[in-house]
């Protein structure tokens, strides 16, 4: 709670800039003009965020919010190279395009990128579910729409452990999805027990398994998780990551070791002589 009270405040000026900061002329920006050029990627952005929640079933304010500015983001990335390859030199749409330069293709991976990231951070926040069950052979429980089935406990030993090892057949839909095997370690050295959870991972979801204590009659505490577009944070990341690489080898940045040398002047070399 603290952190959504303190963080949101900040970063949705600096996010709602981002789009905006590539569009304005530095000290001649006009606000009318901008808000001209921007009023159709405002449009589309207030639309879909408040539509979008609805169709995923759930609306708040901060789902619609963090919605609202990874839009923002990528329309106004939108308007920028529109504008851009509208103004640019070449023949034809396709030689503007390739006129424009990598330190902005990279400027606009790196906003994707964090658009990627805030649709991350938004649905973890908005959507994830946990559940702590009791669990004995054979029992089954639902979260997130995927049907976990516990089959026992395996005794297993490890280079430097013993564990526990938990067997969970996973579907959805009468679908087997996958296997998972959380574990609860003791550490032989240090005689100290530990949880490994169970992960599995994909491009919409991840889900998460934990088991807990041992109770009576072979049931087991057991902790699940459905994390939607978890993985999107960590996508946001690299894709910003790949936007500093393509920035970086704009050839207006190479290193001045990699340019054309340039002549000396005369009195230049006299002097170098004279010192050596």
């Amino acid at each position: 709670p603290y952190f959504d009270s303190v963080f949101v405040p900040l970063m949705t000026p600096a996010l709602f800039l981002i789009g905006v900061g590539p569009l304005a002329q530095w000290k001649q920006a006009s606000l009318p003009d901008l808000a001209k050029r921007l009023r159709w990627a405002f449009g589309v952005s207030i639309l879909t965020a408040v539509a979008l929640p609805f169709a995923l079933g759930s609306w708040t304010p901060l789902l619609s919010l963090g919605l609202l500015l990874a839009i923002w983001i990528v329309t106004t990335s939108l308007v920028g190279l529109r504008e851009r390859i509208g103004h640019g030199v070449g023949d034809g749409f396709m030689g503007r395009l390739a006129g424009v330069p990598r330190a902005y293709w990279g400027m606009l991976l790196a906003h994707c990128g964090i658009a990627v990231f805030i649709v991350g951070v938004t649905m973890v926040k908005g959507f994830e579910t946990e559940q702590d069950v009791r669990m004995n052979i054979g029992e089954t429980a639902t979260i997130g729409g995927y049907t976990f089935r516990f089959d026992g406990v395996q005794d297993v030993t490890g280079p430097n452990y013993s564990a526990a090892r938990g067997v969970f057949h996973v579907s959805k839909d009468g679908r087997e999805t996958a296997m998972m095997y959380p574990e609860k370690r003791r550490y032989r050295a240090q005689n100290q027990v530990m949880t490994e959870a169970a992960i599995d991972t994909g491009l919409l979801r991840d889900l998460y398994v934990s088991l807990g204590e041992p109770l009576d009659d072979g049931a087991w505490s057991v902790r699940l998780y459905h994390k939607p577009f978890v993985d999107w944070i960590w996508g946001g990341c690299l894709i910003m990551a790949l936007g500093g690489v393509v920035a970086v080898s704009d050839r207006r940045y190479r290193p001045a070791w990699r340019r054309e040398p340039q002549a000396v002047p005369a009195g230049a070399r006299l002097a170098g002589r004279q010192i050596a």
